[in-house]
């Protein structure tokens, strides 16, 4: 199996699983409070929509706040409790993504 269809596989199960609970790695905090969104490492997003977007970019996520502010950003600025139906298979994807960057 090849890398787009890795990515594919996981994107369509992660959908079939939505919505999904993450919490924000350092970089997507500054993100969000730059655009007026003061969040902390401990704020739990909601991924209402993900898209394969190819080997560039990757999964990329639409997450949403309480208040409803939405922003895409990539799966792996993400991370997601050990009890996540999909951990192993998000956190191999991440792992691998990690390692190309």
């Amino acid at each position: 199996m090849d890398i787009s269809e890795q990515y594919g596989n996981l994107t369509a199960k992660i959908n079939e699983n939505l919505p999904l609970k993450a919490y924000p790695i350092r970089e997507l905090v500054q993100i969000f409070r730059k655009n007026g969104h003061p969040i902390t490492l401990k704020t739990e997003l909601t991924i209402t929509s993900v898209h394969n977007s190819g080997d560039v970019s990757g999964i990329m996520c639409t997450v949403e706040l309480g208040n409803g502010y939405k922003m895409a950003c990539a799966l792996t600025h993400l991370i997601f409790s050990k009890t996540e139906k999909l951990y192993a298979e998000i956190s191999d994807y991440q792992r691998k993504r990690k390692k190309t960057d």
